[in-house]
């Protein structure tokens, strides 16, 4: 073994620690995983399926990409080239905190009217009436499968989260302008439940020059798997500078 590379849905700094609202988890030492690690590196999972996206996926042609993964929350990250635009502090791509969403709605990362609080499993039980879930992952799953069977205060709801998630990526895509949007995990999964009310909110959301040649959305071609690759490929980064020609 010559590194480590780890995933983590939360935000991750210096490298090395985590800070995850939705589980209440703060400066958490990710380096704990192998004391003494030869080599390092974690991040985001959001920002390293966008990685992995860029490297290896879907985005793999693009000059500029845009990654947007729902999970308990929303992330992402924009690619450049295969390099990831990681701020002056290396946690940009906290969409999901973005006042997308409703200012009364107060998120766990202490603001008010995050994306996050718009898109997922904590909204869909809002929209449905039932108690925020413990896990909003497997919750969202749930919704989403008795949405296909047909029940339909499951389908609505599904469509008005699918709804605030296209508007938030033509935001995204106004202040951005990417060439390719890509989405991983539960955004794929609304984006597949209820394509027309995404492709409905995303282009009503887009400024009237940008809709005649609107920058396409995509599911992410590697998936799940995403975040796992995007972490080796931090490794390889790592890696392959130390080795012999």
């Amino acid at each position: 073994m010559r590194g480590i590379g780890v995933s983590v849905p939360g935000t991750v700094r210096d490298g090395r620690t985590l800070d995850a609202s939705y589980l209440g988890w703060r400066d958490i030492d990710l380096r704990v995983l192998w004391p003494g690690a030869p080599l390092f590196a974690a991040d985001n999972d959001a920002t390293l399926a966008a990685l992995a996206e860029s490297r290896r996926g879907a985005a793999a042609s693009a000059v500029l990409s845009l990654h947007v993964r729902v999970d308990a929350g929303i992330g992402g990250a924009i690619i450049e080239r295969g390099r990831v635009l990681s701020g002056a502090r290396g946690v940009a791509g906290e969409f999901g905190h973005m006042p997308f969403g409703d200012p009364a709605v107060r998120c766990p990362c202490g603001a008010r009217g995050c994306w996050g609080t718009a898109v997922g499993g904590t909204a869909l039980a809002r929209l449905l009436r039932a108690p925020a879930p413990r896990d909003p992952v497997s919750y969202t799953a749930d919704v989403l499968v008795r949405a296909a069977a047909g029940h339909a205060p499951e389908a609505a709801a599904v469509a008005a989260v699918t709804a605030e998630l296209g508007r938030g990526v033509a935001g995204l895509v106004n202040a951005l302008d990417p060439d390719l949007v890509t989405l991983g995990g539960l955004a794929a999964d609304l984006a597949a439940a209820a394509p027309a009310e995404l492709a409905a909110s995303y282009a009503g959301g887009l400024m009237s020059f940008r809709r005649d040649a609107a920058t396409p959305v995509v599911a992410a071609a590697l998936g799940e798997a995403g975040p796992r690759v995007g972490a080796a490929e931090q490794v390889w980064n790592l890696l392959l500078p130390t080795l012999s020609p």
